[in-house]
């Protein structure tokens, strides 16, 4: 049995206790519904879950950039290196940062395209190439001494830029309205809140 008609059936095993409960004590019957308060904070927060939910694949991926980030930061800051690199780590977890919050935005303002996390992103990509070619270039040494060679710091920048280039090709469905089955189930529910507050 699905979790919504057990939530309905035990509303009406409610009502009528209730309805047996007045008779019992010689009241009048009185229909038991939910009130409109409660219903309007349903609507509402099933449209806020759509609307969160469009932006689900780029809160995870911006996640990993975070965390990529600032280990990345501890790593480097914990084998003494120079101020200088500790400036890459820093730019890839404070890009995490700016993406984070600004998703996080979505939801108290009306708002789809995330315009400074895909310019904060783009920017960040072409740090990171630039990192990835020093560190073919240059060795291990500058931006990775923690690793045994620089094979693994590059593979480390690749996977970097493929996840931002992930996060910038959705930020821009979502901006077009290309992501069809989110967005249709979002306005599913905007229409139906709409026509549940008109009744």
């Amino acid at each position: 049995m699905k979790k919504k008609q057990k939530i309905e059936k035990a509303r009406a095993k409610r009502a009528s206790q209730e309805q047996r409960k007045a008779e019992s004590k010689g009241q009048p019957k009185r229909a038991v519904r939910p009130s409109d308060d409660r219903e309007a904070f349903k609507h509402k927060q099933m449209v806020t879950t759509a609307k969160w939910n469009r932006y689900m694949l780029i809160r995870y991926l911006d996640s990993g950039l975070f965390f990529i980030g600032l280990y990345w930061t501890v790593m480097l800051f914990a084998t003494g290196s120079s101020l200088a690199a500790l400036i890459a780590p820093i730019v890839d977890f404070a890009t995490g940062l700016v993406v984070l919050l600004e998703v996080n935005r979505v939801l108290t303002h009306d708002i789809e395209y995330l315009k400074v996390s895909h310019r904060t992103l783009e920017v960040s990509v072409a740090c990171s190439l630039a990192e990835l070619a020093l560190t073919a270039f240059m060795g291990k040494d500058l931006l990775f001494p923690f690793f045994s060679s620089s094979a693994i710091g590059m593979g480390l920048l690749a996977v970097l830029i493929v996840l931002k280039a992930v996060i910038i090709w959705r930020i821009v469905l979502v901006r077009d309205r290309r992501d069809k089955k989110r967005y249709n189930l979002y306005l599913m529910q905007l229409d139906y809140a709409e026509d549940s507050k008109g009744r």
